[in-house]
């Protein structure tokens, strides 16, 4: 008798522990839908005081580089005019050449490294805005009662580009929502939140 009831006992303990285990991932399910926002983010980078504030430093970090620049090219034209001065193949003219070369040398490693710079100082200042757009948006979700629990890039607004079958295709693929009320965007909230804290 006792045999015959273990494995009884064994699959009741088995459901009880089961159900204890789903009671408990169900308790720990949400217990309201998903509050969803969304955002025109090119519309937000756009007109942000941030990002100007950003691309104006960026442009004294190329204007810097502008001036070394003209400097060099100055300096290469009148070494260049100091040669027509002396003997061609004349210690004097050699000396002069090699100036020349040695300055059009260094133009252009100041040259190819200020776009390398320029480029990096240009990838900083978005990166730092976009993280001042997320902390913004949390900070302005989380007020929110009830908080808002996420904020999706409307890919809806941007137009398709008329081009082949498989480039639409490709641009088709690339969205990711089909349809957004636009009484859900928060962009205007969060730019008057940015610009007010810019300003």
């Amino acid at each position: 008798m006792i045999r015959t009831l273990r494995p009884v006992l064994i699959c009741l303990a088995a459901v009880a522990v089961l159900a204890g285990a789903t009671r408990f991932v169900v308790s720990g399910l949400p217990n309201r839908p998903p509050i969803v926002a969304t955002i025109d983010i090119e519309r937000l980078f756009d007109n942000l005081d941030l990002l100007k504030e950003q691309e104006k430093n960026v442009e004294k970090v190329g204007a810097s580089f502008d001036e070394q620049l003209e400097t060099l090219r100055g300096r290469v034209e009148e070494l260049q005019a100091d040669l027509e001065n002396f003997e061609p193949g004349g210690e004097k003219w050699l000396q002069v050449n090699q100036d020349v070369e040695q300055t059009v040398s260094e133009f252009r490693a100041i040259e190819q490294f200020s776009k390398l710079k320029f480029e990096a100082e240009r990838s900083k200042a978005m990166r730092a805005v976009y993280e001042a757009i997320k902390a913004e948006m949390a900070e302005f979700c989380s007020s929110q009662d009830p908080p808002i629990d996420y904020v999706l890039v409307d890919d809806t607004i941007p137009e398709l580009e008329p081009s082949t079958a498989d480039l639409m295709q490709k641009q088709i693929s690339a969205r990711r929502m089909i349809y957004a009320n636009q009484s859900f965007d928060i962009t205007d909230i969060i730019l008057a939140r940015m610009n007010g804290k810019a300003g």
